[in-house]
């Protein structure tokens, strides 16, 4: 009973520590995270005023029937998947959605690239027999407007030149209800993606120089490097968020398992004192017979 006893004991210290570890981390997610949403506000601000920049050119330009380059669909080429998941994992399922939505749509079209953000990420998708073309590592948990800026821009020489046809983002959108994966296009762009964009007040008619078309020309480029860094830092809510709901889990299973072990150790103390009672009283027993 006493070496039980014993192992009860250091499994015990044992729950302990790892519940401090992952109270831990719980609230170092809370803290990242509540950095993330600061940020992202001000992110989905500076781009709805470029989708209604957008959503103006194109009501204005739609009779005169724009042809732009980022609006139409090239035949040469092929697609490319810009897969955003972590570089750490303790998240629940977060990297296994992406990377499980993620071979769903590769095997359906194989001959596409692939780029990966996040080292787990890559090893989930070897996992799957995906070798990724790119990674990019370092971004998920401090996501980076340089890198956003710089990224777009490779994105859409390689869809210039026709290097691919297609550019879409596999991430996590952060919502306050259930997470859950999502394949969106960034290219080419659709006038109907521009739709629910809010229409600003304007009496009198907008005057565009030197034109509409060199403005929407110049406006995409800002558009897809901000709508990268708002995947970015969503991404990151999300992968913080799903982390604290992780840890605040395993928090509560270690309180479950402390009262069980704490519990069972104090039966296996009352049962060694009763043990040690009854071997007392029975010891007394023979002397008082004179044994």
């Amino acid at each position: 009973m006493s070496e039980s006893l014993n192992d009860i004991k250091q499994r015990l210290i044992s729950v302990k520590q790892t519940r401090q570890i992952t109270n831990a981390m719980f609230l170092l997610s809370t803290s990242t995270l509540k950095k993330m949403l600061a940020g992202m506000d001000y992110s989905f601000r500076y781009q709805a005023a470029l989708r209604q920049t957008m959503r103006e050119i194109l009501s204005i330009t739609q009779d005169a029937g724009i042809h732009n380059r980022y609006l139409e669909v090239s035949p040469k080429g092929t697609a490319l998947y810009l897969s955003v998941m972590g570089d750490k994992g303790l998240c629940g399922n977060y990297n296994y959605s992406v990377a499980a939505l993620t071979a769903e749509v590769k095997r359906k079209n194989t001959d596409s690239k692939l780029y990966c953000f996040g080292l787990e990420g890559e090893e989930y998708l070897k996992a799957r027999g995906l070798t990724p073309d790119r990674v990019l590592p370092g971004s998920s948990m401090h996501p980076d407007l340089k890198l956003a800026r710089d990224l777009s821009r490779t994105l859409i020489d390689m869809y210039i030149t026709d290097e691919v046809n297609e550019v879409y983002i596999i991430y996590t959108p952060y919502r306050t209800a259930g997470r859950a994966p999502v394949c969106f296009r960034m290219l080419p762009l659709m006038k109907s993606d521009f739709l629910d964009a809010a229409e600003r007040d304007t009496p009198e008619e907008l005057l565009y120089e030197p034109s509409a078309e060199a403005v929407f020309e110049h406006v995409v480029p800002l558009y897809c490097s901000s709508l990268l860094y708002n995947i970015l830092v969503q991404a990151s809510a999300s992968e913080n968020a799903s982390r604290m709901d992780a840890m605040q889990n395993a928090s509560s299973n270690a309180d479950k398992m402390i009262d069980e072990l704490q519990s069972r150790m104090n039966a296996v103390r009352q049962l060694n004192i009763t043990n040690e009672i009854t071997e007392i009283a029975a010891a007394s027993g023979l002397r008082e017979k004179g044994i």
